[in-house]
């Protein structure tokens, strides 16, 4: 668990995972789609933070980065894909280009990079992939529906490629983050430029420009980073196989999982009708 390669590093969770790995004497690639945005961390921890550039929506750019971080590394024992953005749209008003876009940073991108690295994980043996999703993989949420349906996309195919690499020594963790105080809800969120009248009686709730940042999520991304780090550390006992990242992101999901889990039980003699008598 020496060498850690971390997307989305300059700042928020990223900058606060690469932190707390670089505070545990860990080698890190810390990676950003401009790298002037990594120099002062790389300054700060010479010999240990190495500044990659990386973009997750040019595959050019996901191959060069996996390979100029083993160059570095030797090996990347620890992957974080961390890096991705939100948009901010009703479904209906979503604007194909940019639902393309959010696709491939939040979902083609990681397994790209994921892909990139498998190969030299599976000849040691050994590796740990954290993929940072979103508790809104866990329900879909009012005008963020193409956000999670990447972030469920993201969730879906790393349980799938769980099942597929255990027995080779790699692991995987997902991470459900609830609002963290970032730069999430700043530039980097993605907004249709199209809107649709009908949906002006919800534009409150979802749009961006009706949105005031207040900057008072209750998720610290520094504490977030550390808990992440500990946990992949085993100081919270075994890896889970999804790690809730604050108080809102857990209560979310266990109202979300218990009105699920009630409901399958509910529905149950129903869902038996289309068994073979």
């Amino acid at each position: 668990m020496q060498n850690w390669l971390i997307t989305g590093a300059s700042s928020g969770l990223g900058y606060g995972i690469a932190l707390a790995a670089l505070k545990e004497n860990r080698k890190v690639v810390i990676t950003a789609r401009d790298k002037r945005r990594l120099t002062q961390l790389e300054k700060e921890w010479p010999g240990q933070a190495f500044a990659v550039e990386l973009d997750l929506a040019n595959k050019d750019s996901i191959t060069r980065a996996a390979h100029e971080s083993l160059e570095i590394l030797g090996s990347v024992d620890v992957l974080i894909n961390n890096a991705g953005h939100g948009y901010r749209a009703a479904i209906e008003e979503s604007e194909p280009d940019s639902v393309a876009e959010l696709f491939q940073t939040n979902f083609f991108g990681p397994m790209d990079l994921t892909r990139a690295l498998l190969p030299s994980m599976r000849a040691r043996k050994s590796g740990l992939i954290v993929t940072v999703s979103s508790i809104g993989a866990v329900r879909g949420a009012l005008g963020n529906g193409y956000y999670s349906a990447a972030k469920g996309a993201l969730e879906l195919a790393s349980e799938a490629l769980a099942k597929e690499v255990d027995h080779l020594g790699i692991h995987l963790m997902l991470v459900e983050p609830g609002a963290m105080r970032t730069e999430f809800f700043d530039d980097r969120l993605g907004a249709t430029s199209h809107s649709i009248s009908d949906y002006d009686v919800l534009a409150a709730r979802y749009r961006k420009n009706a949105i005031e940042q207040t900057h008072d999520q209750p998720g610290d991304p520094l504490n977030g980073g550390k808990t992440i780090v500990d946990t992949v550390l085993g100081r919270h006992g075994k890896l889970p196989a999804r790690l809730l990242l604050g108080s809102d992101a857990a209560t979310a999901a266990q109202t979300v999982l218990e009105t699920r889990l009630e409901e399958a039980k509910t529905w149950a003699p129903v869902s038996v009708l289309a068994d073979f008598a």
